[in-house]
């Protein structure tokens, strides 16, 4: 179970690939020409994945963030040699944040428990370049609470670099024919397992981590975001950054009502277990998220070596 997610992944890849070699029959009827394509067993994997995430009882915070400053410190550190990704960077805050409020990741397990595990676990789709197509390659980044943002940034960036259209390492191939077979089961009988799967927090963690994050802004310039049918019990959707004419945000947090400038916006949308959590607290910890992303939490920490200060130079 551990891979399953890899293996839809690498399903959806070959089988978009062999759709994109097929020759397209055109055929004629009475409303135009049309042709078809197979629904491949990764379409049915998307929607067990839809089936799962309806039955939860999600709300939903959608809102805009002022990340002008964490936009300009990345680029900044980026002239010193240090090169971040923002979508690492997000990713940083969102589980550091977490972590300090554990609560936010609570799975109800049978009857009368909750599960709260205290590391994070965060999913993440990277879009990379499989046989000159773009595909969706689905991410584990295990203990993301733990890791600084560069590490998270070469975990995404080495995931997004590699060429092969296979995601599942040799250490990995027995978990892959288990997850294999799953794929290749009747809807009914995959779609009671799944059920089984997600009502155990630790089968569910497994599967598809503690928390999962994703990300449109990548795909399409401008603002915006969408409200995902997500299944992991806390998850963000991130959207496109619009830059549009903005009060400037003194140090203390005060707004400047005197001075204009352009700012760059973010769009993002929490989902929430409502089951789980209360709006109380769900609301100071989505204040606390917005505080940090807005401050650059973290980035003024980050100094060049002398290796990277050199580079830098040379560049």
């Amino acid at each position: 179970m551990l891979v399953c997610h890899n293996i839809y992944v690498n399903v959806l890849v070959n089988q978009n690939i062999m759709t994109e070699k097929r020759k397209r029959e055109i055929k004629e009827s009475k409303f135009g020409t049309y042709y078809t394509i197979p629904f491949t067993r990764g379409r049915d994997l998307v929607v067990d994945f839809i089936s799962v995430g309806k039955k939860t009882m999600k709300v939903y915070a959608i809102g805009e963030i002022d990340v002008t400053y964490p936009l300009m410190k990345i680029k900044e550190l980026k002239e010193k040699g240090i090169k971040l990704s923002f979508s690492a960077y997000i990713t940083y805050v969102f589980s550091r944040t977490v972590a300090e409020h554990p609560y936010m990741q609570a799975i109800k397990w049978r009857r009368r428990k909750m599960v709260i595990f205290e590391d994070v676990d965060v999913i993440f789709i990277v879009e990379r370049e499989v046989k000159g197509k773009k595909m969706p390659t689905i991410v584990m980044i295990r203990k993301a609470n733990e890791k600084t943002i560069q590490e998270i940034t070469d975990i995404l960036w080495d995931t997004k670099a590699r060429k092969d259209d296979d995601m599942i390492t040799a250490e990995k191939k027995k978990g892959a024919e288990k997850a294999n077979n799953l794929i290749n089961l009747p809807r009914f009988l995959r779609r009671f397992l799944f059920d089984r799967i997600f009502a155990n927090p630790f089968l569910r963690r497994q599967f598809i981590g503690t928390v999962g994050i994703t990300s449109i802004g990548m795909y399409a310039g401008g603002g915006g975001t969408s409200i995902p049918i997500a299944v992991e019990n806390l998850s963000i959707n991130v959207g496109g950054i619009e830059k549009r004419p903005g009060y400037l945000i003194k140090e203390n947090g005060e707004i400047d009502t005197e001075q204009i400038i352009p700012r760059d916006y973010l769009w993002m949308t929490f989902n929430i277990d409502h089951t789980t959590v209360d709006g109380a607290p769900t609301a100071r910890f989505l204040a606390i998220v917005r505080e940090r992303l807005r401050m650059g939490y973290g980035l003024d920490e980050i100094k060049p070596t002398k290796k990277e200060k050199k580079k830098a130079k040379e560049t």
